[in-house]
């Protein structure tokens, strides 16, 4: 009778894992299309919390959701009509003139071997090396970027699933934010609302950052550019206000073309370049971002450049820019589930019989006596 009952939980557990795996490469082979649904709600989610804004205007539902969907696709238009045109030129004009701005930049590195002791030029050197990779990295991942948009019906087709799923998200959020708490016991039910709307305030404490940030970084560059008068302004204020997305290695990454096209000119213009995108970085790092740090999400540096680093490798493009907002989520759900929920709340018998109790970061276990 034993045996009986162990071959079947045995077999239980076969099909478990079997089941498992199976759900596993499902998930996999339609990981784009589960990408493109969160999009859907993280936009939705940020939009929601415009078209209630219109609602205590005493808007009715319908108009402000047409009022916010209108001044996106506004918005998506002006750009299309009239800027996309002339990022596409610029864009092809800066892929022939920065291998000669690269080729220039090498010109007066060798010019510059002359006077550089030999410990020196070993450091700059490595600086050279990791400054070609980065080019290489940030002319790949803004070329993907452009392929997008200018080749592939597979972008056009996802933009439109992604734009109808946020109109259907958005005409009644409640009906599919109940569906989802369905999911989970009643007695937890109350416990998850309060975990969407820390998801919810995550996502949009991220978008309002981002997209300020990235306004700031194209206006201010985009002028300064122009003032010191390197060429294809808007394209290279495009570039870094795209990167800028990047935390930390974004700028970085972003006043790589526009310096190399400064030194096509001159090499005064070229410093000129670099100490402008070093004073941008400080503005934004000791003025702009503690202005709008109250709406950022707290992620540490390292963590938001590893996970973008993963989601690129394993997703795409697709999955560097989703990188964050998943991120976000997943730390409300880790946080108020896996922490508050489980690990603050788990008593359990210590390794010499005493009973360990949770208690609060930092503090000691008084409770333990061994």
């Amino acid at each position: 009778m034993d045996h009986k009952g162990g071959s079947n939980l045995n077999f239980g557990n076969l099909i478990g894992a079997i089941a498992l795996i199976v759900s596993l490469i499902i998930i996999w082979e339609i990981r784009t299309v589960l990408l493109l649904i969160f999009a859907a709600v993280a936009f939705a989610t940020v939009l929601n919390r415009m078209v209630r804004r219109l609602q205590r205007s005493r808007l009715n539902r319908g108009f402000a959701i047409a009022l916010t969907i209108g001044l996106l696709f506004a918005i998506m238009g002006l750009f299309f009509l009239l800027i996309f045109p002339t990022v596409v030129a610029q864009f092809q004009e800066l892929l022939e003139l920065l291998p000669k701005a690269l080729a220039q930049l090498r010109e007066w590195y060798r010019w510059l071997e002359k006077f550089i002791p030999n410990q020196l030029m070993e450091d700059i050197q490595n600086v050279e090396f990791l400054s070609e990779r980065i080019s290489k990295i940030s002319l790949s991942w803004f070329g993907g970027f452009f392929s997008i948009f200018s080749n592939s019906l597979d972008f056009v087709l996802n933009l439109l699933l992604v734009l109808v799923l946020i109109v259907m998200l958005l005409a009644n959020p409640t009906l599919y934010r109940q569906s989802f708490m369905l999911i989970f016991p009643a007695f937890y039910r109350r416990r998850v609302d309060e975990i969407l709307q820390g998801c919810e305030k995550n996502l949009v404490g991220w978008a309002i950052g981002r997209i300020f940030n990235m306004v700031f970084i194209a206006i201010v560059s985009g002028l300064g550019l122009w003032a010191i008068g390197v060429p294809l302004v808007l394209v290279n204020a495009i570039i870094s206000a795209l990167l800028s997305y990047i935390p930390n290695l974004g700028p970085i990454l972003g006043s790589i073309p526009p310096i190399a096209l400064a030194f096509l000119d001159s090499p005064v213009k070229g410093v000129i370049v670099i100490i402008f995108y070093l004073c941008i970085e400080q503005l934004e790092g000791l003025v702009l971002t503690p202005m709008i740090m109250e709406n950022e999400i707290s992620l540490p540096p390292a963590v938001t450049l590893s996970s973008m680093l993963i989601f690129s490798q394993f997703f795409g493009l697709l999955g560097l820019f989703l990188a964050i907002p998943i991120v976000a989520v997943l730390q409300v759900w880790l946080r108020e589930v896996l922490v508050k929920d489980v690990m603050n709340n788990w008593t359990q018998k210590g390794a010499y019989g005493a009973q360990v109790k949770d208690s609060l970061p930092g503090e000691p276990l008084t409770d333990y006596e061994p």
